[in-house]
């Protein structure tokens, strides 16, 4: 049964970043006229990162990036794309404000896209680890588990695994694997990436946010150990 979401930020939350994104046909005008968008956001995010080609690329298709001066938020923008992300996650209802002034921005920047191809909403998560006798404690943060042969032990040294699936009208992309997570430790990384992909319009994106919030957060929530979530809550174990 679904765990009832009690707080809208743990005080420990393992989010390192949230992201929602627009794909769209690709529009020429987008690649021409950055500068139209950048014009009205420049004030917040003034600092202009070009991306850096790379062989068998389409430099149309990889986006630019206006980011604010502490690199904790930014808009990518490319040909057929626009993206918004956080990395001091504030909280749906600030973060869907904030994406909805871009959109709108956006729209009037460029009015003649309305069509989309895909929305997504997406949940990276870094979860660190230390090793019990050597292996991964899976157990003690995640509620996974894999039907393997009986001669292959329930422990892992190392886990990757992703699954796409259907859920609530879009689709869900579920990825864990462990991770270095700086000099001195490991961790896992917990992505979750939902999308809504028929029949939309620019016109509902703030529907599509909402649904897509909704589902990766509970898909988050679901996927979490009780006890995890005592020490997400900063409440003793």
């Amino acid at each position: 049964m679904s765990k009832k979401i009690v707080s809208e930020i743990y005080p420990n939350s393992p989010l390192v970043e949230v992201i929602f994104e627009i794909t769209f046909p690709g529009e020429p005008v987008v690649e021409c006229r950055r500068d139209k968008l950048y014009d009205l956001v420049r004030k917040d995010y003034s600092r202009v990162l070009v991306p850096q080609t790379k062989e068998g690329s389409f430099v149309a298709l990889e986006p630019y990036r206006f980011e604010k001066e502490d690199s904790s938020s930014g808009i990518m923008l490319a040909m057929n794309k626009f993206s918004y992300y956080s990395r001091k996650y504030p909280g749906f209802n600030e973060f869907k404000k904030e994406v909805m002034a871009l959109i709108n921005k956006f729209r009037k920047a460029f009015p003649k896209i309305n069509k989309l191809n895909r929305t997504g909403f997406r949940y990276v998560n870094i979860i660190p680890f230390t090793r019990e006798e050597g292996l991964i404690p899976v157990e003690n943060f995640l509620k996974i588990g894999l039907k393997v042969p009986s001669v292959i032990p329930e422990k892992y040294n190392n886990i990757s695994i992703g699954f796409d699936a259907e859920r609530d009208g879009g689709s869900v992309t579920t990825r864990i694997e462990t991770m270095k997570a700086d000099q001195s430790g490991e961790a896992m990384l917990l992505d979750i990436d939902y999308a809504k992909l028929k029949k939309l319009s620019m016109s509902s994106v703030r529907k599509y946010i909402d649904e897509s919030h909704k589902c990766a957060r509970q898909l988050f929530e679901d996927l979490i150990t009780d006890n995890y979530r005592m020490f997400l809550r900063g409440e003793t174990l």
